[in-house]
C-alpha cells in the first residue's frame, strides 16, 4: 500500500475517532420560566381567575437555547458565540400556549444570521396552590445540520411537575429527544501519480432521554420600587440522570477504506450510553417585573459526574427582557 494511501487511512481513521461521539446529555432547571413569571404577575395584580395574554421577548445567553425547555440549554457544549433569541408567545387562561423564537448568532463562516427557529406548544397547570405541572413539544427547524452552530435535537418532549406546599419545593421533569447532526471531512492527496479528493460524511442520529430531580425555594419580595414591581429568585439544586443511543452513518467516496475500517471494528455504527446520573446543577433564576415589563437573569452551573478529562464545570447564563400584554 503507498504511503500516500496510508495517510488517508489515519486522517478517516482519527476523523472517525474523534467525531464520532454521543454528545453529553445534561438538563437544566425542571420548572418552566413562564410559570415562574406567571405566578409573580399574580402576585402582583392580585389575579383570582386566569388571564389569557402574550409576551415578547429577547434572550441572549452562550448557547442555543429554547425559551419554554430548559432542559435543552445544557446538552450543548459551548458556541464560541453570543446567541440571541428573540421569541413571541401566546398563553391562553386554559393552560395551553404556544411559542416561536429564533436563535441568531454571528458564523465565523456565514455572518450573522438565524442558525435555526423553534416552534413550542406547550400546557401548564398552575391553578392548585400546592403544584404546578406542564408538557411541551418543540421542534427544532435546523438551517445547516453541517454547521458547529446547529443544535443536536430537532424533536423535544418535555414534561415537568413541581410540589410547592412546603418551604423546599421539590421537582421532576422529564424529556425525550431525538435528532441528527452532520459532519464532512475531505482530504485531497496523491494517488499513483493522480490527484485525487476524498471525503466522508457522517450523520449522527440521536435519541436521548433525561431525568431531572430538584428540590429549591421561589423567594418573593413584592413594592420594591412603586406598586407594580416585584422580585422573584429561586435557587434549584438538581440531579440530572440520563442515557443515548446514537446510530453513525457514513456516506463516502472511499468504500475500500470504509470496508477496512469496519473490518477492523474501528469504524462505530452505533455509540450508547446506559442510564445514569450525569451531572449536578445548580440553577439560579432571577426574575424582577414591573408593571408589563420584566427581566430575567439566569445562571446554571453544571457538575459533570463520570470521569472526564478536562474541565468537568460548565457555566450557562441567559438574560431575558420581556413585554407582556
Amino acid at each position: 500500500m503507498p504511503k500516500c494511501l496510508l495517510l488517508i487511512v489515519c486522517f478517516f481513521f482519527i476523523f472517525c475517532k474523534a467525531d464520532a461521539q454521543v454528545p453529553v446529555a445534561k438538563t437544566n432547571a425542571a420548572i418552566d420560566t413562564a410559570s415562574i413569571l406567571k405566578e409573580l404577575s399574580d402576585l402582583l395584580h392580585s389575579n383570582e381567575t386566569p388571564i389569557s395574554y402574550a409576551t415578547i421577548d429577547v434572550g441572549i445567553g452562550n448557547r442555543l437555547f429554547n425559551v419554554r425547555n430548559k432542559s435543552l440549554n445544557a446538552k450543548q457544549t459551548t458556541t464560541g458565540t453570543i446567541v440571541y433569541t428573540p421569541t413571541i408567545s401566546y398563553f391562553h387562561k386554559s393552560g395551553f400556549s404556544i411559542a416561536a423564537s429564533a436563535n441568531l448568532l454571528n458564523d465565523i463562516e456565514k455572518g450573522f444570521g438565524i442558525s435555526q427557529v423553534a416552534l413550542s406548544p406547550g400546557y401548564d397547570y398552575t391553578g392548585n396552590k400546592n403544584f404546578i405541572t406542564g408538557i411541551a413539544y418543540t421542534h427544532y427547524f435546523v438551517k445547516d445540520f453541517y454547521s458547529t452552530y446547529a443544535i443536536p435535537v430537532q424533536n423535544d418532549f418535555y414534561g415537568y411537575f413541581s410540589y410547592k406546599k412546603y418551604w423546599l419545593q421539590t421537582g421532576l421533569a422529564l424529556d425525550y429527544a431525538t435528532g441528527v447532526y452532520k459532519q464532512v471531512k475531505t482530504k485531497d492527496t496523491i494517488v499513483n501519480n493522480i490527484q485525487r479528493n476524498f471525503y466522508d460524511s457522517a450523520s449522527f442520529n440521536i435519541k436521548s432521554f433525561s431525568m431531572i430531580l430538584s428540590v429549591g425555594h421561589d423567594f418573593e419580595w413584592t413594592n420594591l420600587l412603586n406598586d407594580d414591581d416585584g422580585v422573584n429568585f429561586t435557587p434549584t439544586l438538581m440531579l440530572n440522570l440520563g442515557s443515548s443511543k446514537t446510530n453513525i452513518t457514513h456516506n463516502t467516496n472511499a468504500i475500500r477504506l470504509l470496508n477496512f475500517l469496519n473490518k477492523k471494528g474501528r469504524l462505530p455504527k452505533i455509540q450508547t450510553s446506559s442510564f445514569t446520573a450525569e451531572s449536578i446543577g445548580l440553577n439560579l433564576n432571577f426574575a424582577y417585573s414591573i408593571g408589563k415589563f420584566s427581566f430575567q437573569p439566569q445562571l446554571y452551573l453544571d457538575y459533570y459526574l463520570p470521569q472526564l478529562d478536562g474541565n468537568k464545570l460548565s457555566a450557562l447564563f441567559t438574560f431575558t427582557a420581556a413585554y407582556s400584554f
